[in-house]
């Protein structure tokens, strides 16, 4: 039984050093790949990146963590000035669980299919590039839980496949180039921290999932798109969460004078939009609303008064159909009234 036992630590040992010794081949060409740049000059082979790497992660815009048998599992660059397409020898490292790319507007190229091979990622950031081509698919990762792809240039639909990610709760795909409809369920509700959807400043269209009023956000940013519809789903005092709601500049069209405003609800930006209707009570009570805004819409009547009322400035309701009352001028006997 001894030998068995012996053969099988010898085994694995000599597995886990193989393995680790793939990852400082993975790093190298990675190295290569992105033109041997000074500031991973270190990045030779027989370097200690396990030990050495957190030591001088801040000094070279760079950091790797490894796992207690060696493994690397994060990876993070950062503020470079590499022209070179993306390294596709980052799909080398099959035990990451963090792949992080920061403000790095010199790489360019696409973001390679393998990746979604990595299948005990995290969390996956790659922002501020010069990256294009489709958001790659990823589909059944049990233990993603954040895609930030921000400020790139990339382009086409977004894929329906997240909702297969059962515990993804962070999607951030703002600032790219994006058109189509948004598909359902692309986060899920979290036992610990609240859900966020951030697909602001592309060109998405067509109506919001209704699917979504089912999900208590953190933060849910759609603006500067082309969506449309009704989307008061979103809003209602069942809501728990301390929530931001950003859907200005688009075609949303409902009537506000039956939307529920949370307590906690610390701020919402509604603005250029078709939105018409009162502003119901509920504005003046919401106990957290710290930044809330309505204007450019085609709301009409009078704002109610008392609460938290006082907070907010006539910006907040300006260019609107016929709102009155204070902080606007007070309302007259002879004002319109609401229509769609």
């Amino acid at each position: 039984m001894s030998v068995i036992l012996f053969l099988a630590f010898f085994l694995y040992c000599t597995s886990s050093a193989l393995s680790t010794k793939d990852d400082e081949t993975a790093l190298l060409k990675i190295n290569k790949q992105l033109g041997n740049p000074d500031i991973l000059q270190s990045w030779v082979k027989g370097f200690d990146f396990c030990n050495a790497a957190e030591k001088m992660a801040f000094q070279h815009n760079w950091y790797i963590r490894c796992s207690s048998t060696g493994r690397v599992i994060d990876l993070y660059l950062q503020n470079t000035d590499f022209t070179v397409p993306f390294p596709n020898a980052i799909c080398d490292l099959t035990e990451l669980e963090f792949v992080g790319f920061y403000h790095s507007p010199w790489l360019y190229g696409s973001i390679p299919s393998c990746i979604t091979q990595l299948y005990n990622l995290h969390q996956i950031v790659i922002v501020g590039t010069s990256l294009s081509g489709s958001v790659p698919s990823f589909y059944n990762h049990p233990n993603l839980t954040i895609i930030n792809l921000s400020l790139n240039h990339l382009s086409g639909t977004i894929p329906s496949s997240f909702s297969t990610l059962p515990n993804l709760i962070q999607l951030d795909l703002s600032f790219n180039y994006l058109t189509g409809t948004i598909p359902p369920q692309l986060v899920h509700t979290s036992h610990t921290s609240y859900p966020q959807l951030v697909l602001a400043n592309n060109s998405l269209t067509g109506e919001l999932p209704r699917c979504y009023g089912w999900i208590d956000f953190g933060l849910i940013d759609l603006g500067n798109n082309q969506l449309s519809g009704d989307a008061s789903f979103l809003f209602g005092k069942q809501k728990k969460s301390f929530a931001k709601i950003i859907l200005a500049n688009k075609e949303f069209e409902f009537d506000l004078s039956y939307v529920e405003f949370s307590d906690n609800l610390y701020g919402f930006d509604l603005s250029h939009n078709k939105i018409y209707g009162k502003v119901p009570d509920s504005f003046a009570t919401a106990s957290v609303l710290l930044d809330p805004n309505l204007s450019f819409n085609k709301l009409c009547g009078e704002l109610p008064q008392g609460g938290s009322m006082g907070r907010f400035n006539a910006a907040v309701f300006a260019n609107n159909t016929c709102l009155c009352g204070y902080p606007l001028p007070p309302c007259s006997a002879s004002a319109p009234a609401s229509s769609p």
